[in-house]
Formats: structure tokens, C-alpha cells, sequence
């Protein structure tokens, strides 16, 4: 039986390498160890060596061949602390894990409720705000008009129902617009509004002046 009151296991081990005549390399060959876990162990470093269940396996495999008694090391090993826990190391990658998907799932999560809420603030706007009305045709306000009709005709944005003079104008699908005017010689006012069901309105006054073409005058008594 070993004396292990005033060794450590680094001079243990390499110690009996040296009875045996043997080299890492050579104990890697016959006990199927990887060598840089047993060059971990001959300097002493556990940090790099893997959880209990294969140090346990290790150090079996290393009395048989070194001829030590591995359970009175296994013993010491675990009491003073050198042996990982793989439960430990285990729930901590879980942890980890687990940390990360859920930082993962706040991010997602508070990037779905910025879009939701400017989604749901561009949607107020659009049920609560002002309608825009745009004249496309007649440019210029007042306008003037030699005909007795005018084709009066814009587009409509940010939604609502348009009127023209109190007479609701069906809207294509792009939100244009047009509409014949009978038109009275001199100043015609057309009040052209947009409003929403639940918002605001908007309107638009336009002053389209008729001035009827003059007609020459035919002599008495000629024909045309």
C-alpha cells in the first residue's frame, strides 16, 4: 500500500513512469489514454483533465499498469477537490444554455413589440388622422374655365370618404379621383372634403371662374 500522507499525485505519477522505464508516449500506446490528458496529470494540471467518471477510468487503468492501488487516489483526488463534477459541468453548459436561448427569446420577443407597436401606431394614424386631398386637375386656384363643365379630379391619402359640394365621389383603388362640374357663368366655389369615419377632415375650397366664349354677332338680314 502507497504511503500518500506527503505526496501529491503529479510526483506519485511520475515516479512510477520512471520505475517502469516508461514515457507518456509509450503509456498512451499500451493504456489507449489520450496523451494530453496524460500530460495534464504528469504536471499536475486537473483543469484539463476530464469529469470523474473517466479520471475514475483513467486511474483503473493506470494501477493496472503502473501498479498503484487507484481507489486510494480516486479517494484522495475527489476529497481535496481535483475532480470535476460532470453533473456540475453538465448543468452549467445547461445554465448557459439556457441563458442564451432566453437572452435570444427577449431579443425576438422585443423586436416583435416595437414592430407590433409602430404597426399599431401607423394604424391609428391611419384610422384617427387626417385624410390629404391633392388637385391634380385644375392646376391653379382659382382657375379659370371657358366651358360650362369642368372635370375636376385629385387623389386622396391616408383613407376616408370624399364629397364634392355634399356629393360623395366613388375613389379608385390608388385613392384618385375625378368629377364632372356644371359650372355658373362667373365665380363657382367647390368645396372639395375628405373625412374619416372615426378621424378628422379635411377640405378644400376651389374657385373656378366661367367666362362663356364670345359669340361673334350675325347682321340683320344675313344668313349664317
Amino acid at each position: 500500500m502507497e504511503n500518500l500522507e506527503n505526496l501529491d499525485f503529479q510526483y506519485f505519477f511520475n515516479e512510477k513512469l520512471r520505475e517502469r522505464g516508461l514515457n507518456l508516449k509509450r503509456l498512451a500506446e499500451i493504456s489507449g489514454i489520450a496523451i494530453k490528458h496524460l500530460e495534464a496529470l504528469s504536471a499536475g494540471n486537473f483543469s484539463n483533465i476530464p469529469p470523474a467518471p473517466y479520471l475514475r477510468g483513467y486511474l483503473q487503468k493506470l494501477g493496472q499498469i503502473l501498479n498503484f492501488e487507484p481507489e486510494m487516489w480516486w479517494v484522495r483526488l475527489k476529497e481535496g477537490g481535483f475532480i470535476k463534477d460532470y453533473a456540475a459541468i453538465r448543468d452549467a453548459r445547461a445554465s448557459a444554455k439556457f441563458t442564451k436561448s432566453s437572452a435570444l427569446k427577449i431579443a425576438v420577443g422585443g423586436i416583435i413589440v416595437l414592430a407590433a407597436t409602430l404597426y399599431v401606431l401607423l394604424q391609428l394614424s391611419r384610422i384617427f388622422g387626417k385624410p390629404l386631398i391633392t388637385i391634380t386637375y385644375p392646376a391653379q386656384n382659382p382657375a379659370s374655365a371657358t366651358s360650362s363643365e369642368i372635370t375636376i379630379a385629385g387623389i386622396i391619402k391616408n383613407d376616408g370618404s370624399l364629397y364634392l359640394n355634399g356629393e360623395q365621389v366613388p375613389l379608385n383603388k390608388d385613392g384618385s379621383w375625378e368629377k364632372a362640374v356644371l359650372l355658373q357663368s362667373g365665380i363657382n366655389s367647390i368645396e372639395v372634403k375628405a373625412k374619416k369615419f372615426l378621424g378628422g377632415e379635411t377640405k378644400i375650397v376651389e374657385q373656378i371662374i366661367y367666362q362663356p366664349a364670345a359669340t361673334s354677332a350675325i347682321p340683320f338680314g344675313q344668313n349664317p
